[in-house]
């Protein structure tokens, strides 16, 4: 079963978030898509100002016979933009859309649509998509969150993706609201292995926390693995790693820890 497919079935999928190279470069791509083989249902393909961009890498990985996530995003974009670039999109057989706004720096062109807007104009121009909107549980005000999630999950996304989880404590409360208020709402954990406290002080810089998380290494990692899958609040992971070509212990490690969570990869019978 596919990605979607998965999840409908509450059976808890997997999927892993990939940076694309720097230019088309296919061989790169696929060697970062294929990291956890089978294990992993679906590819979120991150969009960066200075690498290829998502839509492309997606339509690559869709003609390599890989389901990608398309990383929608709308800043400095307009709707001309992007309805052309849904029409690629539904041509090349893309079926799972992430709208974001983007974390590169640009200016909204007048009139361009919101995140709510563009979702609404996802459910139009690619029908039967699968479609996503985020949020931060870091940030402390729960209830403005909330504000901006619930119209993008009225206009047709249908999970929500958070930001790295390196403990339940932050997630449950925003899982528990999204759930309280939209009950078919899917919420997708991401996770991110930290092996060491120096990886931890990295990525809290890169958050934004005010604290690095303390639980490190791969057992603090099978212990969270675990925990999201018996959590009945979560319905799915997708892997984040902080290195854009993990080693392959790595792979074999993240994989050994959803093994042991009891996940299934996708050829498991």
């Amino acid at each position: 079963m596919s990605f979607a497919e998965r999840l409908a079935a509450r059976a808890f999928p997997v999927a892993l978030e990939i940076t694309p190279p720097q230019r088309s470069l296919p061989h790169v791509l696929l060697r970062r898509a294929r990291l956890l083989g089978d294990w992993a249902m679906a590819i979120n393909v991150i969009q960066r100002p200075s690498r290829q961009s998502s839509l492309e890498a997606s339509i690559q990985l869709r003609e390599a016979g890989i389901d990608p996530a398309w990383h929608l995003v709308t800043r400095g974009r307009s709707r001309e933009e992007l309805a052309a670039d849904l029409g690629r999109a539904r041509a090349s057989g893309i079926r799972q859309v992430l709208c974001i706004r983007g974390d590169h720096a640009g200016d909204d062109l007048p009139g361009a649509p919101n995140i709510r807007e563009t979702i609404a104009q996802v459910v139009e121009l690619l029908p039967g998509a699968l479609i996503g909107a985020t949020a931060n549980q870091y940030l402390p005000d729960r209830d403005a969150v909330l504000r901006n999630l619930l119209p993008k999950l009225d206009a047709g996304a249908a999970y929500v993706q958070t930001q790295p989880v390196f403990a339940t404590e932050a997630l449950t409360p925003l899982a528990e609201a999204v759930k309280e208020r939209s009950p078919s709402t899917h919420v997708v954990a991401m996770v991110m292995p930290l092996p060491t406290a120096a990886a931890a002080e990295r990525i809290a810089s890169r958050l934004g926390l005010a604290h690095a998380p303390t639980a490190t290494g791969w057992a603090a990692f099978d212990d969270l693995v675990a925990a999201l899958h018996a959590n009945p609040l979560v319905d799915a992971v997708a892997i984040m790693t902080l290195e854009m070509d993990p080693p392959p212990e790595a792979a074999e490690r993240i994989v050994k820890a959803l093994a042991n969570a009891g996940l299934a990869g996708a050829l498991t019978p």
